[in-house]
């Protein structure tokens, strides 16, 4: 695999504070020739669900050989190891804490390797900000050609944390999933797919049960609705997407990540 030397950040760091900054500093020190792209700043503090949605759906818009660092890590300074992923000709840096474990779950990444060589590190590593002091000059490394298994030993999927994410259940007449993630317009994202959606036939669709409301059609855009008005669509990544035209679906619903969603078909 060819390296781009194309570097992308997402993290829940927000850009009110230098932390950004300063980790792109750490970066250009390395390799003052990367080309650093921000995905985004904005998850939700220690949403480390979050994260891992957010690095699913995105990386595949970058050219083959991007790395992708992403920094969502509630327990920086503990136990919790680092790791370097590659897969579908992309690679990958997250703490080890399921921010990759929907790649690892959708068969994307082929080999993971924990981060331990120290040489890589600036002599002084702060206890409280590893994403600049390790994962930031390891992606610089890696972006300009070290190669993976330089930054530390191999390690199987099945030692790294995995989230615990439920599967859509589905029946005769229904998918019952919940919602999985909650974006700046208040649109919820929920974990049913269209794979999910494929088992049955569009004309038996009955409704859409979500809190205290029912939606009679699946859309094509927010725009099928009237303004004010809840819709159901299929998003830009494949998935069951509740959202108001022109407005706030968890607001006007109450409905947060882990609440139930109900696709009903008849008979």
């Amino acid at each position: 695999m060819s390296y781009t030397n194309i570097i992308t950040l997402t993290t829940d760091f927000g850009l009110k504070d230098p932390y950004v900054g300063q980790m792109k500093g750490a970066i250009l020190k390395r390799n003052i020739s990367s080309r650093i792209f921000d995905l985004t700043h904005a998850i939700n503090p220690h949403d480390i669900l979050a994260g891992a949605v957010t690095i699913r759906t995105s990386y595949r818009y970058f050219p083959d050989g991007t790395i992708h660092l992403v920094v969502v890590d509630p327990e920086v300074g503990s136990q919790r190891g680092i790791l370097a992923a590659k897969g579908d000709n992309h690679l990958f840096i997250a703490p080890d804490n399921g921010l990759l474990s929907l790649l690892v779950k959708d068969e994307k990444i082929q080999r993971i390797h924990r981060v331990e060589n120290s040489s890589l590190f600036p002599a002084e590593v702060s206890g409280t900000f590893h994403g600049r002091d390790i994962m930031a000059p390891v992606a610089a490394a890696l972006a300009a050609g070290l190669p993976i298994d330089r930054v530390g030993p191999e390690v199987s999927f099945s030692d790294c944390v995995q989230l615990d994410i439920p599967e859509p259940e589905i029946d005769n007449n229904r998918i019952s999933g919940q919602m999985l993630h909650i974006d700046h317009f208040g649109n919820i994202k929920t974990n049913i797919t269209t794979r999910h959606l494929s088992r049955f036939q569009p004309a038996t669709f009955t409704g859409i049960t979500i809190s205290n409301y029912t939606i009679n059609a699946i859309s094509s855009t927010y725009n099928d609705q009237p303004p004010g008005e809840l819709v159901a669509l299929i998003d830009s990544s494949g998935y069951l997407e509740i959202a108001v035209n022109r407005g706030n679906a968890a607001e006007l619903t109450g409905c947060s990540a882990g609440d139930p969603i109900i696709v009903q078909y008849g008979s």
